[in-house]
């Protein structure tokens, strides 16, 4: 009979490998939200690439097999000013020709409040890549199907800067965007914003920040014990919610912060039609 001595290193040595498989898997997600537009997002979230075990091949493979017409980021891409060059690295992997937007995460907002002239680097840089940073700003796309009379059909999409460590949403933003357009997709990093915007002012919302829980823990201790974000103390952390007439949409991440494991929370990539 094995002492316990060697049976507890080893237990625990062979659930650190499961959990860091389980990190380095994903799992692609398909919705068809029947709202219309005729487009195709393909949404990802905390890539968080200091520790991201998920290579850009890979990921290459599903965004040309989805081939969306859109790619959403819904922030935390990096941990630290330095890992700004292995992201430009990752995503040219990914050889996209899709036009992309992003909002900011809590960890980018961490950068600049250590180096303020990092903000500048990091914004010029993504748009460099083709991806387009919206700080609680709106843009307006052309949907790919008319209405009845034949006038093509506009989406708009809303960046919504984070709640807790960004520029604060002011609400007028989403006022009348019901009125001048036909679907209404906005983009934000933490789901707590769900609590802030007025009831019934999107069709979606995309957002990210929970990792699904990451390390599964029993009776929800994590956002029990070390988080502070209201959504997920209410027990919304993944996929999808309907929060104050909004539906949200939680991605689990591709990611993980302080350690490469998860644990009954695999990552994911959102294939989501509009």
């Amino acid at each position: 009979m094995l002492k316990w001595y060697i049976t507890v290193p080893l237990s625990l040595l062979l659930i650190c490998i499961y959990m860091l498989v389980q990190a380095s898997v994903y799992a692609t997600r398909h919705y068809n939200m029947n709202f219309g537009a005729g487009l195709r997002f393909l949404h990802l979230s905390d890539i968080h690439i200091n520790l991201l075990v998920i290579s850009s091949a890979r990921i290459k493979r599903t965004i040309r097999k989805a081939n969306p017409d859109y790619i959403l980021i819904s922030g935390d891409l990096i941990e630290k000013p330095k890992d700004l060059e292995r992201f430009v690295k990752w995503y040219t992997g990914l050889d996209t020709r899709a036009p992309a937007f992003a909002v900011f995460g809590n960890h980018e907002y961490k950068c600049f409040r250590q180096n303020p002239a990092f903000k500048d680097e990091f914004v010029n840089t993504l748009k460099k890549l083709g991806i387009r940073l919206l700080v609680n700003e709106t843009v307006f796309i052309q949907d790919k199907k008319a209405d009845s009379s034949g006038k093509m059909k506009i989406t708009a999409l809303v960046g919504i800067d984070d709640i807790k460590t960004g520029e604060p949403f002011d609400n007028d933003i989403l006022a009348g965007l019901r009125d001048k357009c036909d679907t209404v997709i906005a983009l934000s990093h933490n789901p707590d914003i769900s609590l802030q915007i007025p009831e019934n002012s999107v069709d979606l919302l995309l957002t990210g920040h929970f990792h699904g829980g990451q390390i599964w823990m029993p009776f929800k201790l994590e956002y029990l014990l070390l988080r502070k974000d209201k959504l997920s103390k209410m027990g919304y952390i993944k996929g999808f919610a309907t929060i104050r007439k909004n539906l949200v949409y939680i991605n689990r991440g591709l990611g993980t912060v302080v350690v490469p494991f998860r644990f009954f929370s695999v990552p994911e990539v959102a294939v989501i039609d509009i």
